[in-house]
């Protein structure tokens, strides 16, 4: 069967599925098609049905996410959320905004959205950790399946005083990057720039304190974890932001396979995925102090070949993600 009649029966099925209420069925057919429609550039159209496709997944995400959020709530109590934020901040007492941003993190690991969300907001006014809190609002928004609600995010910022003409480039490229992996057609809105000799000099002091939080998080009851030297760790700057990897197992797997997979997070050299549960194979070889020699990062502006080691994996006991496993990888420098 050709490409083009692949993609003819992919839809029909898709829009069968969606009929019959199978919303993830129908999801799993049209990613399917978008992928042979990627590889086969020549197809009359190719691009206008890709952009037709998205809007239909992005139409089943939010009616997915509406299902979810009337039968599966989190049920994580406050008084947990405030433990998981304090525990899992590995900045010590008295960092002050570096200490909530990495507990916000944990939260937003832990698929505690709404909280982590809350927390972020309050950070903004924080100028040691704005940015790091704007990305990982829109990484949020992103785990939510939310693009529109990023965007919006991002508008507003730009109306607002409080954030500088070179803080909003740089939240404004990580956020732009992102919607075009995901194929969502946008225009950001940019404010016009207003230099002055002051604002630089501050931009440059602020620019050398942002972090955007911690290497790691461990689960209380379901974890495995390991420390590092942190020789083997770099400034948060020195790293370009990783949209996506690609990790190839070093034994036990199919031999040459390339596992693929957004990153959700990250923290300098450290970032974290969200494995299902489906990927049984994976799981059982990945655990925490697993090398991984070969591995691959996608960045906005190269795809680099590299090395990892699995720090933690822990189970999502709640939310959105509950039953699949967060994964942190610190990327290796030497």
């Amino acid at each position: 069967m050709g490409a083009a009649a692949q993609i003819k029966t992919l839809l029909k099925e898709a829009d069968l599925y969606q009929q019959q209420g199978l919303l993830n069925e129908a999801k799993e057919r049209y990613k399917k098609a978008t992928e042979i429609l990627k590889a086969n550039a020549d197809i009359a159209n190719g691009q206008e049905l890709i952009k037709s496709i998205v809007k239909k997944v992005v139409a089943l995400n939010q009616a997915i996410n509406r299902i979810n959020d009337a039968t599966t709530k989190p049920e994580v109590s406050g008084q947990k959320q405030d433990l998981i934020k304090n525990l899992f901040s590995g900045v010590r007492e008295g960092d002050g905004g570096q200490r909530d941003l990495e507990g916000a993190i944990a939260l937003a690991k832990f698929g505690q959205f709404d909280r982590a969300l809350s927390e972020f907001d309050r950070l903004l006014a924080d100028n040691t950790v704005r940015v790091a809190a704007a990305k990982n609002i829109i990484r949020c928004c992103i785990e939510l399946e939310d693009l529109d609600q990023a965007v919006k995010r991002f508008a507003a910022w730009v109306k607002d005083d409080g954030f500088k003409d070179s803080e909003l480039k740089k939240i404004r490229f990580f956020l732009d990057n992102r919607l075009r992996n995901l194929d969502h057609d946008c225009t950001l809105p940019e404010r016009t720039p207003v230099l002055e000799v002051e604002d630089i000099e501050v931009d440059h002091q602020a620019s050398d304190k942002t972090s955007e939080g911690p290497a790691g998080f461990v689960d209380e009851v379901e974890a495995e974890s390991v420390d590092f030297d942190s020789e083997l760790e770099l400034h948060e700057e020195e790293f370009l932001d990783i949209n996506s990897v690609g990790i190839q197992l070093p034994a036990g797997g199919p031999k040459g396979q390339m596992f693929e997979f957004d990153v959700s997070f990250q923290t300098g050299n450290s970032i974290n995925l969200i494995i299902p549960s489906t990927e049984k194979t994976l799981l059982k070889e990945l655990k925490a102090g697993t090398k991984l020699p070969e591995m691959q990062f996608f960045s906005p502006i190269a795809i680099l070949n590299g090395s990892g080691v699995v720090t933690s994996k822990t189970r999502i006991k709640s939310g959105p993600k509950e039953g699949d496993y967060s994964l942190d990888i610190t990327i290796l420098t030497t």
